[in-house]
């Protein structure tokens, strides 16, 4: 999955770059993610409160002229955090740090020479980069996917051609872990997020 992905970014990329500097433009994004884990198939009474974590990196944007269709992707590093409350062990925070590809297609339409605002929807590729395994508050091992497979929707607004304001919401489509043993559980999240970028 890894590879290509790759292609895919250098194929985006490689065909921006042979339009005009104007449509295409490179900056940096950083935001808020607000996460939530979504236990299944589980027989005790384990919980998960929305918790806060981060993430920053590199954002290309390539727009056709005239039509306002185009795409934009990034390679960000990412850091969720997840709660589990049980009520007989209290609460546990575990934090999650992977490496996010978010691939969007993208509809701009501008209000005037000041601002525009956008639509953005696409998959997201994410890659373990911390631990493997951890253990659930009641001592259960869980073991963490390699990579994940995960939905973006979004909208922002876009000022002055170079500041970039916007929320998203990322629907999980895989388990980020799961643990097999007496019993079968697993783990979703899904992540609301918030991000402020600059273009160059």
């Amino acid at each position: 999955m890894k590879k290509t992905i790759l292609v895919v970014l250098v194929a985006l990329i490689g065909f921006g770059t042979q339009q005009s500097k104007a449509q295409l433009e490179f900056g940096v994004v950083a935001g808020m993610n607000v996460s939530k884990a979504d236990f299944k198939k589980i027989d005790y009474n384990l919980k998960s409160e929305n918790r806060c974590g981060w993430f920053i990196g590199p954002k290309v944007e390539f727009a056709v002229p005239l039509v306002g269709l185009g795409f934009d992707a990034s390679l960000q590093y990412s850091q969720r955090t997840l709660n589990v409350d049980d009520p007989l062990n209290g609460t546990q925070n575990e934090k999650l740090n992977t490496i996010e590809v978010p691939i969007n297609l993208r509809y701009q339409f501008g209000f005037s020479s000041v601002a525009a605002a956008y639509l953005a929807t696409g998959p997201q590729f994410g890659f373990n980069v911390g631990d493997g395994k951890f253990k659930d508050i009641t001592g259960v091992d869980y073991k963490v996917s390699n990579s994940v497979l995960t939905w973006n929707i979004g909208a922002g607004v876009k000022l002055l051609k170079h500041l970039e304001v916007g929320v998203g919401y990322n629907i999980a489509l895989s388990k980020f872990a799961k643990y097999t043993g007496t019993q079968e559980s697993s783990l979703k999240g899904n992540t609301f997020q918030v991000h402020v970028g600059y273009f160059f």
